[in-house]
């Protein structure tokens, strides 16, 4: 009963969602009807994409960098926010990436780019299908506001890229804005979930070999294993889940990676550990025996 309550707790907090603020929606064909579609070109909705969107292209091997949004006054008003939106792109020579300049009062500038190896930050490299992106920014200074947003598409080489609509989001204290829509938990939960859990699993591994050194604590140890077994095959069970839903890496591998090890190391042990106490309980009773 304890066990499924558990399980059940864990399903019920991965289903917590992430929330945020829209301040502002670009839409290229409005941005086209405005006469402000600063570069590349428009796209409407047809087969390959269920949506409108705007293709950047470099035909040529020299880097480019092509600015295809400004937003001026962005009217945000919290430490947190990102422009969020997804990328197709195609054939793209070297590590391409979509950055965010921030420009704050003063001419401070900063920048986000998605130069991440995976999730919501993974560079533009080769070919992919539409995928979500996010470009966050977090103020350090708690009055520090920007003044003026500029994103842009970088190609070091030749390659097309296709941007959709695009989103200028804010978050309050505490919410993640590498957070995918439906995502179980975010990147940085992510770590701590896994590391907690190797740690746990570590630290119980090590003191059932003490014990079991000991010869202590027979009926503790076996119901130990027993539980570690049964909580590992929950975690590879979840984790399954978790890719069958097209959750993140920082969802599913510490799921899996951790229900592999608990599985394995007690699962493999569970055996040599109960015959060890056996012999122990032999030894044990033949010495008295003797005596």
């Amino acid at each position: 009963m304890k066990m499924k309550i558990t399980i059940l707790s864990l399903l019920l907090f991965a289903s917590s969602a992430f929330g945020e603020q829209t301040l502002r929606e670009v839409s290229w064909s409005q941005l086209q009807a405005d006469g402000r579609l600063a570069n590349g070109r428009l796209l409407p909705e047809d087969d390959q994409s269920p949506f409108e969107s705007l293709v950047v292209e470099n035909t040529t091997s020299e880097p480019v960098t092509v600015t295809v949004l400004a937003i001026g006054r962005p009217d945000i008003t919290t430490a947190t926010y990102a422009i969020r939106g997804q990328v197709r792109y195609e054939q793209v020579e070297g590590e391409g990436y979509i950055e965010m300049w921030s420009i704050f009062p003063g001419g401070e500038r900063c920048f986000s780019r998605t130069l991440g190896a995976r999730g919501l930050l993974q560079s533009l490299d080769g070919s992919s299908p539409w995928r979500p992106f996010a470009l966050p920014f977090f103020v350090h200074k708690s009055t520090d506001r920007p003044e003026k947003l500029i994103v842009n598409v970088v190609l070091p080489g030749s390659g097309r890229v296709y941007l959709s609509s695009l989103r200028l989001v804010q978050y309050d204290d505490g919410e993640d804005p590498l957070a995918v829509a439906g995502q179980w938990w975010s990147d940085r939960t992510g770590g701590a979930v896994g590391g907690t859990l190797g740690a746990t699993v570590g630290l119980l591994g090590a003191m059932v070999g003490v014990l079991c050194s000991l010869g202590r604590g027979r009926a503790f140890v076996l119901a130990l294993m027993k539980v570690m077994i049964a909580v590992g095959a929950a975690g590879l069970v979840i984790g399954v889940v978790a890719v069958i839903q097209s959750q993140p890496y920082a969802v599913y591998y510490p799921l899996l990676l951790c229900g592999v090890i608990a599985v394995a190391v007690f699962g493999g042990l569970l055996g040599v550990v109960r015959r060890r106490f056996e012999q122990l309980e032999l030894r044990k009773m033949s010495a008295m025996d003797a005596g």
